[in-house]
């Protein structure tokens, strides 16, 4: 097998738990990553996938890398983790519960990062007795409702006797075909590693997917953030010793030199390092889920998904007004706006790598927790100035005195009175026109000549003050 003229393409398994992914994956693949099939100890022990599996087949002129990740709750930012790396996606659905929970969040999470070719497989059909056909018109409707549309393509299975994978290969073809895929095979070298492991007589290998670049034999990488590199000794392409790799290719390599104990997923191998920043205070721009119904206060903490890791911060929306940043609440109706993101921790980030994803993983797992996506407008060194409004209340001593209306409470002496002339004041009130007294008082503007005012009415000055966040 010239496994180096495959096109490699990279195709995401997602689903609700136990809808089956993992056993069709086993069932499709023909090649098996030391990651793939639920490798992990705890995956057999509790009989659920729980991290990242990579298992492969051919298919044409294809090499498929299918990308399974946990249809469990509390793991979906591991799921999260693997949309920076494929090209499309399975949507898998037990046939026998339809649509769940996080089946929808799964397609907000695909959707938000631009992945905008699915294929809906509707598993389990040996143990249905329904109408297939109402079954699938019943799938269909629900996808009318999302981006994807009624006419997704859907395909009915049973994993467990094997029945309707070759119409399903067919359909994976078909999409594939029509795939619009760009490789930039020039350039710097970059790979998110996923997973790191040694092997007697050898050291350190690393897998991961060429997102950019050409690797050949005997090139110094870099691994970011831990700052350690080494010579690429060794390349394979599942399991088959490649001399080069581009852009695409899903690979191990063996570098020699690293201490593995410091490497972790999320890391980058380079060949450049300057196409990263190790920072903790980031500028965005949010592409909001309209189906998220929380608003998302100055402040509110979140789970950021920056390539293959999922990191926690607190984010800042703010508007701009003659160039000052100025704090904000965002409803649910509100569909885009800025903010600031301050990390817990530093975080690696590609410079190019614009897309995230914004979760709260702190609300229920009932409802649909995925915020929107975010693209990155500029790295901080230093926390930049914001400002907010400040309300002060007075009241009316004297709506008919000769000088003018006289208004206290807005200033507590006359020193603060001199400070508010010409501060602008709320509706119908116009500006502080001059001080009165020695006490605060102070003298305002009135404009609608159709209301009249009374002794007590309140006068209220908005402030616009400055401050600086703290850091977490």
């Amino acid at each position: 097998m010239d496994i180096e003229k495959k096109i490699p393409i990279h195709i995401g398994l997602f689903g609700h738990i136990d809808s089956g992914k993992t056993a069709i994956a086993k069932v499709i693949s023909e090649i098996i990553s030391t990651a793939g099939i639920d490798a992990h100890p705890q995956s057999k022990e509790r009989g659920i996938t729980i991290d990242l599996g990579f298992t492969s087949f051919l298919l044409d002129k294809y090499l498929i890398t299918l990308v399974d990740g946990p249809g469990h709750a509390d793991l979906i930012k591991i799921s999260a983790s693997s949309v920076e790396i494929i090209d499309c996606a399975l949507i898998v659905i037990d046939i026998n519960k339809g649509p769940q929970v996080q089946t929808g969040e799964h397609l907000i999470m695909i959707e938000s990062l631009k992945i905008d070719k699915i294929l809906v497989i509707l598993n389990k059909i040996d143990l249905f007795t329904g109408n297939l056909e109402i079954e699938i018109n019943k799938t269909r409707e629900f996808f009318d409702s999302t981006s994807f549309g009624h006419d997704v393509p859907i395909f009915a299975v049973s994993a467990k006797k094997e029945d309707g994978f070759e119409e399903l290969k067919n359909g994976i073809l078909e999409m594939i075909n029509s795939l619009k895929i760009e490789r930039h095979s020039e350039g710097d070298i970059i790979i998110p590693i996923d997973h790191h492991f040694p092997i007697k007589g050898m050291g350190a290998i690393l897998t991961g997917t060429l997102l950019n670049g050409t690797l050949r034999l005997n090139q110094n990488l870099e691994v970011l953030p831990v700052n350690m590199s080494g010579r690429v000794k060794n390349i394979q392409i599942f399991h088959h010793n490649v001399e080069i790799a581009k852009a695409g290719d899903r690979i191990g390599i063996n570098i020699k030199g690293l201490d593995l104990k410091k490497v972790y997923r999320g890391c980058y191998a380079t060949n450049n390092p300057n196409d990263f920043d190790y920072c903790n205070i980031i500028e965005i721009k949010v592409n909001t889920n309209k189906l998220f119904k929380s608003k998302t206060k100055f402040g509110t903490q979140i789970h950021i998904t920056i390539g293959m890791v999922t990191t926690t911060g607190k984010i800042y929306p703010y508007y701009e007004l003659d160039g000052k940043r100025i704090e904000t609440t965002i409803k649910n109706t509100d569909r885009g706006f800025n903010a600031l993101i301050l990390f817990k921790e530093k975080v690696l980030i590609r410079k190019e790598r614009t897309i995230m994803l914004l979760s709260r993983l702190d609300l229920p797992p009932t409802t649909l927790r995925i915020l929107g996506s975010a693209e990155l407008l500029k790295i901080y060194k230093d926390l930049p100035l914001f400002y907010k409004y400040k309300t002060k209340k007075g009241i009316i001593k004297n709506p008919e005195h000769p000088q003018g209306i006289i208004c206290l409470g807005l200033a507590q002496s006359a020193i603060g009175a001199k400070k508010i002339i010409g501060k602008i004041l709320e509706p119908p009130f116009t500006k502080v026109l001059n001080t009165f007294g020695t006490k605060g008082a102070v003298i305002v503007g009135f404009k609608n000549e159709n209301k009249k005012i009374k002794k007590g009415d309140p006068v209220f000055l908005k402030e616009l003050r400055s401050f600086k966040l703290k850091n977490i």
